[in-house]
């Protein structure tokens, strides 16, 4: 597999936001005019997180994410309140190449269900956690409630369900520029097969880089492509030819 470089999109209620460990969601501006960039920036693929899925419960917004998915020309992966198959297929039928789970996640059942119907490849799982005395402790419900599990042994499972990508995003370096969290990485790249993307507290390329030979298959980013340095100017961005050089990836 391909090492890749993934713009994060925060959504809620249809407008582009970027969060700061998961809260104080600052607005960016508009998401198709975004895709829009992105698509001209030739990006490697875009994952797009729905907060306000998260939080209804409810149907998710199949017309706005049409409206995404026919103005997006690179791979797509949707995460926000995917928790049945009949989401999963609906998702797929109007474009989407991966869908993202993060809350439903905790059924193994469902898991095993959706990747022998859709496909390994279709289905990616995002472990969300805290350290919680020295250990991660995964979260669920865009990160308000505990699993009071191990990171490690939840996604020791998860591998067995024979899942496809597996995001792993620190929720307090989620916007703060941190660096990203090498050390479950490092933990974790000997015990399990699936492609690691790591997400939460990217900073720079040297960052990107220092992921990629830890281990990690992808690396993902919001407030790197959405900011114009750490004073979190907006600008829509992404890294060029001579950055993919450095940090050792073809284009």
């Amino acid at each position: 597999m391909l090492k890749r470089v993934v713009p994060i999109l925060l959504i809620k209620n249809r407008e582009l936001v970027k969060s700061v460990r998961f809260n104080n969601h600052n607005y960016i501006g508009d998401v198709i005019n975004a895709v829009k960039i992105y698509n001209e920036l030739e990006v490697d693929e875009l994952l797009i997180f729905d907060i306000t899925a998260f939080k209804s419960k409810k149907e998710l917004d199949y017309d706005f994410l049409q409206n995404l998915t026919s103005e997006c020309f690179v791979p797509l992966t949707y995460g926000g309140n995917v928790d049945s198959i009949e989401k999963i297929e609906n998702l797929l039928k109007i474009g989407l190449e991966k869908v993202c789970i993060n809350t439903k996640s905790q059924n193994l059942n469902f898991i095993t269900e959706a990747v022998d119907k859709f496909g390994t490849s279709t289905i990616c799982i995002c472990v969300d956690y805290k350290y919680i005395d020295n250990k991660p402790i995964v979260f669920y419900e865009n990160g308000s409630k505990s699993s009071k599990r191990d990171a490690i042994d939840t996604i020791l499972e998860l591998s067995q369900r024979k899942v496809g990508e597996i995001i792993l995003q620190n929720i307090d370096k989620d916007g703060t520029y941190d660096g990203y969290d090498l050390n479950l990485l490092e933990k974790l790249r000997p015990l399990i097969k699936n492609p690691i993307v790591m997400a939460g507290g990217c900073c720079n390329k040297e960052d990107i880089k220092a992921a990629l030979n830890a281990g990690a298959d992808a690396c993902a980013a919001g407030s790197l492509f959405v900011y114009y340095t750490n004073r979190r100017g907006i600008l829509i961005n992404y890294l060029d030819i001579d950055d993919f050089r450095e940090i050792e990836i073809k284009r």
